[in-house]
């Protein structure tokens, strides 16, 4: 468990943080520009002495403002990804990734996997004027890992990249989270990211925290909805690639119950994927359909109904041991007239199901 509380005051800003997080998977921190996403890593690693304060990662207490205590971040095991990258302009791909590995007492990481796994093998003697946006922060990340942290914190490690650049990084971001055992710190304020990376969310304005918890919970979270200023409802389920596709040529993503059908063919068999789904994508009928294009169609009870104040419903749906939001008109609720218990079919496009 990582423990913070801590007080900063810097000008007319005021951070006045009270959390308790997981020492494990990814951290996202999530909010508008000047929210203190930012100030908040840059006190848990080091780079910040807050006002006041307790700051602990397990056992190990790295600062007491009462008992005058505050480990320096080279003593603290931070491996850090800044917006930039950094890297030493006259040094190489792979002599940036040495200066990591040298700083580094016990090398847990080999140079070769992480090479592989960033697939930066092309890149070795190039010098980080020569490289792309995408490449210079893999090679940032390389480096950061090849020191072998305790933690991982990226502070918008896509933020300087445009479009295609971040579509480049993420998948090679995505893999280090799966292969990696140490917990990270993400900074963000972009959602593709929050859904595609984050295990645990922290909810963050004007220095305070709006809400926290894992990921599967937050998403909905009514705060997080007024950050984004909409309340688009967001399923986001783990799954496992089946082993073969069906006779249609479709792959079958199984949770815990039931499984959902995509038209990809690029997914690996018993890879861990997670998808997500959105609420206005999942229709709701009485009656399985006989005759229709539609690939998923799956038993489901609503668990809960939410009326909005505009012209919608938004209807939780529990199939298996999974819930996944629907999204449908007012009129539609009371012409099925729904309640809470009703036996339904969930209907779900293929391509409306994005796994990554």
């Amino acid at each position: 468990m990582i423990s913070a509380q801590f007080v900063v005051k810097r000008d007319e800003f005021l951070m006045d943080i009270k959390l308790d997080m997981p020492s494990d998977g990814a951290t996202v921190l999530f909010g508008p520009s000047g929210s203190g996403k930012t100030t908040f890593i840059n006190v848990l690693s080091g780079i910040i002495k807050p006002t006041s304060g307790i700051i602990r990662f397990g056992k190990d207490t790295f600062f007491d403002s009462e008992n005058n205590i505050n480990i320096p971040i080279e003593k603290r095991g931070i491996g850090y990804v800044f917006q930039d990258g950094r890297l030493f302009p006259h040094m190489s791909v792979e002599e940036n990734l040495d200066f990591g590995n040298r700083r580094s007492a016990e090398n847990k990481s080999s140079k070769e996997e992480i090479i592989e796994l960033l697939g930066l093998e092309k890149l070795l003697k190039r010098k980080p004027s020569t490289l792309s946006g995408g490449e210079r922060q893999r090679t940032a990340i390389g480096r950061a890992i090849l020191s072998c942290p305790r933690f991982l914190f990226m502070d918008e490690p896509l933020a300087a990249l445009d479009f295609a650049r971040k579509q480049e990084i993420l998948p090679y971001i995505a893999t280090l989270k799966k292969n990696l055992k140490i917990p990270i710190f993400y900074v963000s304020h972009q959602m593709e990211e929050v859904v595609r990376l984050a295990d645990h969310l922290v909810l963050l304005e004007n220095g305070k925290i709006l809400d926290h918890g894992e990921i599967f919970d937050v998403i909905n979270s009514p705060s997080l909805a007024l950050l984004l200023g909409k309340d688009d409802k967001t399923s986001l389920i783990n799954c496992q690639v089946g082993k073969k596709q069906d006779n249609d040529g479709l792959s079958k993503l199984i949770f815990s119950g039931g499984y959902f059908l995509v038209n990809q063919s690029n997914l690996t068999p018993l890879d861990n994927v997670r998808i997500e789904l959105r609420a206005q994508d999942v229709a709701v009928a009485l009656e399985k359909p006989v005759a229709t294009s539609i690939a998923n169609i799956l038993e489901a009870s609503v668990a809960k109904i939410e009326v909005s104040k505009s012209t919608h419903c938004d209807i939780l749906l529990s199939i298996g041991n999974i819930s996944i939001w629907a999204r449908i008109t007012e009129q539609s609720a009371a012409k099925l007239e729904l309640n809470t218990g009703s036996k339904v079919f969930a209907l779900i496009k293929s391509a409306a199901i994005k796994p990554f």
